[in-house]
């Protein structure tokens, strides 16, 4: 775990210039910008659209241990039973790998059971 938080920590500065200049391109300003550590037992695939249905972006899945940039939440397609809504993702963070800048959506509660929607960490997308 301390691992995977000073690898996040290190893309910092990444992060601040990848979201002030998703600000230009009408995003979510920085301030709602998270990185977010896997935190459940379950994967996360990047999506091209919030719904497991729609193709992936082309990046590796997310597994416990990795992490994901997102700054903004939408209502998309369901996953069984777990809910709804899904994170906007523009960098994803692989343990013990170089990290990815590809946007894409991930299913909140496989990434960290929907606490940053449910704490209003982000806002919701535009």
């Amino acid at each position: 775990m301390g691992k995977v938080l000073k690898r996040a920590a290190a893309s910092t500065a990444v992060l601040v210039a990848a979201a002030t200049a998703a600000i230009g391109a009408g995003s979510a300003p920085a301030s709602g910008s998270v990185v977010i550590a896997l935190g459940t037992t379950y994967s996360a695939g990047v999506y091209s659209s919030p719904n497991a249905g729609s193709a992936k972006v082309g990046v590796p899945d997310l597994h416990p241990g990795d992490s994901v940039a997102v700054n903004c939440w939408t209502v998309g397609g369901n996953v069984g039973t777990f809910g709804d809504v899904w994170y906007h993702a523009f960098q994803e963070i692989y343990g013990g790998a170089p990290y990815q800048q590809v946007g894409g959506w991930v299913f909140a509660p496989y990434v960290d059971g929907a606490a940053a929607f449910h704490n209003n960490a982000i806002p919701r997308c535009p």
